[in-house]
């Protein structure tokens, strides 16, 4: 399990993230916002998230998170392509209606799965391909 939490410096205070194991995924779970003040520690904790399971299974819990400008979709939508270019999936889960609302505006609801709860969202990832 890996955590980090931000408080003041060049950053947003209050922006944390935990990545736990649970049945073969990485869930990231974030707290704060996802802003231009938090994309290079967003982009580093999906990183991680990424790394942590091959091919990457990585579920983003946004429960805690109520806000996400276009630095943050940038930053969300650059590690779906990352995740599934290393034969992977990243699905979200547990979006606040406010982030729903951007995804759909944005037309990006077609790009990522979004789940009620964690747990649904790591049954529905692709179980590996074991060769």
């Amino acid at each position: 399990m890996k955590c980090h939490t931000l408080e003041g410096g060049d950053v947003q205070a209050g922006f944390s993230w935990i990545i736990t194991p649970h049945s073969g995924a990485a869930v990231l779970s974030l707290s704060g916002e996802l802003d231009l003040a938090t994309a290079a520690e967003l982009r580093h904790c999906m990183a991680e998230a990424i790394a942590s399971t091959v091919p990457p299974r990585v579920v983003v819990d946004l429960k805690a998170v109520a806000f996400c400008d276009s630095s943050g979709l940038s930053e969300l939508l650059a590690a779906l392509g990352g995740a599934e270019a290393a034969g992977g999936t990243l699905v979200l889960c547990e979006v606040h209606p406010r982030i729903k609302r951007v995804l759909n505006v944005t037309g990006l609801n077609r790009r990522f799965q979004t789940y009620d709860t964690v747990q649904e969202a790591v049954v529905a990832l692709p179980e590996p391909v074991v060769s």
